[in-house]
């Protein structure tokens, strides 16, 4: 096939050049003809001009003549006439007359006395052709008189001389005409000679560019130097096209045998998805005929139910972006259809070349993936899933929100009837214990290891499905010909909508049936959910959680505003600044509350570098803000007891003062009251250094742990932060209202900054505000949001004055309360 079609190419191209030619032709003349319509007005124009030209000269000198020859005429007939007069011989005198107006350019001749007295006229019939009158007196002489007689007058025309120069004007037509087709012959002649013919035999010979060649044949020169030159370049260029479409030929060969010919499935398409060519094995693979592809949207090889890959492959084609692993079922017409990964390069700008998407036959990989799947998901010996599938099924189950039940059922004794009966007999006793485990009809059913199955059900279901268990188990097994008892101990569980995890679930039966063992086995229990069955995940496993999201980068910081609490509007206050809370987000578990790993890192030390990454985030945070001129938002940080330690914070600080171009003032680090019960003159060292570096500090939870009022006055502290459990009923509260008061007062005595936290309500905000505290904390204003919320709500531009969002929920205040910052939350 393809050397047909690289054959019938130079015929279309052949074809392309005479229809370029044809509609040429109506546009433009050949080149002798224009030259001829050229020469032919020129030459007319020449021989016009010399014509007019001859002519007047001609006429006039006719005319000159004409008159010379009149004048002449008067002068003999005055000689001779005046004897006629004298003698009154009439027949001589009319004579004369008619005698001078025979002549043809004579028109009239009149004969006047001597008294002036017109005697007689001989006049020509019509009018005289621009007409000139001579006039001559007779006068009589002889040896004794000399008198006048009279006066002869002749009128001439000049009708004989025009039809004579119309004569010789038609004659010099007939010359001029001669002499301009003569020129035109030879001229023409010429130029198809020395000029048209070896220009037609030069594109002739171009021609033999349209066929493939061996070599390209020169065209010969001609005796003109000036088409010479013309045809030495047509060859030069002749020879160097020549070389390129060699080049070309070789690069299609080579393309037909790459792209065509590979065993690859190929397809090139333009930025719309239209299919422009198609490889030949994709044609051999799907059955579809070049013609039907070529033209027709890629999305037609496409089976429907991938409209998202589809979709995602047009947004690419249109923006020239790459795309890849993108897994579609190509429809074949005459096989199965085939699973085939696409991968499409970044589109060039020439959309007319179009877009090679090339995909990959996974079909089988995908079969061999599943069967793998299914052998890793389910237990070799029962043909039930596996440990495995049972976490799977459960985080499934967990997802949906919906609550289910789920029972593990365990054979007592095994390890004795194994042994008793053998490995083999063992292992098929197992098989039909699960066989008739399944027949009790579970909603779902495998087997977790060893002689333990797990099956879920409906909550409601448990009691009725472990009925049925010990229904189904009352008959014995016969194995080796003896009957086989089994009894089974059976622990229960109603999956709550709490944050469950499947090992979470699985540590909680296995317990449960462990007690059941140890008390005799046979028995269905209800798991309880007690500190002492369900102590949480172990420390090593939060240890570990901890130092994953250091060194894989899972920390990251959610910011939650601080208002000015004295600010006229309460609806829209002004923003004082904000407090960095950590979270970590987990790639598979999502978003984790600090109550779910601050206690682990404090017990393992890892608060450290928890915090000293917090601080690090805070200062570049600051160093924006700086470039961005806000200069007046300040940012406080949460520390540890354990930060102070060898005086790690101060150093930190210190570093980070010296390595980014922050401010200071504009950094707050808070402490609880836990800090106080350290060595107070160390305390009070690194306390004070930190002043000194113009870092300012803040009390924070004060009033919730080891308080003493004696630390206020002689630690260098500038905020009080106020604990949200003196907020929370304050309105409702007198006691916790004049506790309130007089923390405030106790505060602005000692030159505090006063802080509230936890405000839920616009009237605790209110009570507060009239006390005179300097700023509001709290999810009535804001929530803890991420640092690019943060800056987006507000902006440089926006941010002494913003509209709030609504207030919280106390729904909502629970929830959002559960991923704060670890030690409190607002």
């Amino acid at each position: 096939m393809r050397n047909d079609e690289t054959q019938d190419r130079p015929h279309d191209t052949t074809e392309a050049h005479e229809g370029h030619e044809g509609h040429e032709g109506h546009d433009a003349s050949p080149l002798r003809w224009r030259i001829l319509r050229v020469l032919a007005p020129l030459i007319l124009l020449i021989c016009a001009v010399s014509g007019v030209v001859g002519y007047s000269l001609y006429s006039s000198e006719t005319i000159e003549h004409m008159h010379e020859d009149h004048q002449e005429m008067m002068n003999i007939t005055v000689l001779s006439l005046p004897s006629a007069i004298w003698n009154f011989d009439d027949d001589v005198i009319h004579a004369y007359l008619e005698t001078l107006s025979s002549h043809p350019s004579v028109h009239a001749v009149r004969y006047y006395n001597h008294e002036g007295t017109l005697v007689e006229e001989i006049t020509k019939p019509g009018d005289a052709l621009d007409p000139m009158i001579h006039s001559q007196e007779l006068v009589y002489r002889n040896s004794l008189v000399t008198q006048v007689v009279g006066r002869l007058e002749m009128e001439s025309t000049n009708a004989p001389l025009l039809a004579k120069q119309y004569q010789g004007g038609a004659l010099l037509f007939v010359i001029a005409l001669s002499i301009i087709i003569c020129v035109l012959l030879i001229v023409s002649w010429q130029l198809k000679r020395y000029v048209m013919n070896p220009l037609n035999r030069a594109i002739a010979s171009m021609r033999q560019l349209e066929n493939p060649q061996t070599a390209f044949r020169r065209i010969p020169l001609t005796r003109s130097r000036e088409i010479n030159k013309v045809i030495a370049q047509l060859n030069s260029l002749g020879e160097r096209i020549f070389i390129m479409m060699e080049a070309l030929r070789d690069n299609e060969e080579r393309y037909q045998h790459f792209y065509r010919d590979t065993p690859a499935l190929l397809l090139v398409i333009d930025a719309h998805g239209t299919v422009l060519d198609v490889s030949q094995r994709m044609l051999e693979v799907t059955g579809w005929k070049r013609e039907q592809l070529v033209g027709s949207p890629f999305d037609t090889l496409i089976i429907g139910q991938n409209t998202h890959c589809i979709d995602r492959i047009s947004s690419a084609l249109r923006k020239g972006d790459a795309c890849e692993n993108q897994v579609m079922t190509l429809k074949c017409l005459y096989e199965e259809d085939r699973q085939v990964q696409v991968v499409i390069p970044s589109a060039t700008n020439d959309s007319e070349r179009g877009t090679m998407m090339l995909l990959s036959d996974v079909t089988e990989l995908k079969r061999t993936q599943k069967r793998l799947l299914e052998h890793e998901l389910i237990d070799p010996l029962t043909q039930l899933p596996n440990r495995l599938a049972l976490n799977s099924h459960l985080q499934t189950l967990i997802n949906g929100g919906a609550p289910f039940g789920l029972l593990l059922v365990n054979i007592d004794r095994f390890h004795s009837i194994n042994h008793h009966l053998g490995p083999v007999d063992g292992d098929i006793l197992l098989k039909e214990a699960g066989e008739r485990l399944k027949s009790c009809t579970p909603a779902w059913m495998g087997r977790s290891g060893g002689d333990e199955f797990v099956m879920t059900c409906d909550t409601s279901e448990l009691r009725a499905l472990a009925r049925r268990i010990e229904l189904a188990f009352s008959t014995p097994l016969l194995k080796a010909g003896e009957p086989i008892n089994l009894s089974l101990s059976k622990a229960g569980l109603e999956v709550r909508q709490d944050d469950e995890t499947p090992s979470r679930l699985m540590r909680l039966l296995e317990r449960t049936v462990m007690d059941i063992k140890h008390k005799g086995g046979n028995q269905y229990r209800l798991c309880v959910r007690d500190s002492a069955l369900e102590d949480g995940e172990p420390l090593f496993l939060k240890e570990r959680l901890i130092r994953e999201a250091l060194t894989r980068g899972w920390l990251c910081l959610y910011l939650q505003p601080i208002f000015q609490a004295q600010s006229p509007d309460l609806d829209a206050p002004s923003l004082l600044g904000a407090e960095a809370l950590v979270r970590i987000h987990h790639p598979d578990l999502g978003l984790i509350a600090p109550n779910e790993f601050i206690a682990a890192a404090e017990k393992t030390g890892q608060i450290i570098d928890i915090g000293n990454w917090v601080l690090e985030e805070a200062a570049v945070i600051l160093s924006e803000w700086q470039k961005q001129g806000i200069e007046t938002r300040y940012l406080s940080v949460n520390a540890s007891v354990m930060q102070f330690r060898d005086q790690g914070l101060l150093h930190k600080l210190e570093s980070l003062i010296e390595r980014h171009p922050i401010r200071p003032r504009q950094l707050i680090i808070e402490v609880t009251e836990n800090l106080m019960l350290d060595n107070e003159d160390s305390l009070r060292f690194q306390l004070e250094a930190i002043r000194k570096l113009g870092v300012n500090l803040s009390l924070d939870d004060f009033g919730t742990g080891f308080s003493c009022l004696s630390y206020l006055h002689n630690l260098p502290f500038g905020t009080l932060k106020i604990d949200r459990s003196f907020v929370m009923n304050v309105q409702t509260s007198r006691r916790d209202r004049e506790l309130a008061r007089i923390i405030v007062d106790m505060g602005h005595s000692l030159g505090m900054q006063v802080v509230v936290e936890g405000i839920e309500a616009r009237g605790q905000a209110e009570i507060f505000r009239a006390m005179g505290v300097r700023a509001f904390q709290g999810y009535h204003f804001a929530r803890p949001m991420p640092l690019q919320a943060f800056n987006a709500r507000y902006s440089s531009s926006s941010e002494t004055r913003m509209c709030l969002l609504r207030a919280a929920t106390p729904d909502d205040q629970n929830r959002d309360r559960q991923i704060g910052t670890g030690r409190d939350e607002d």
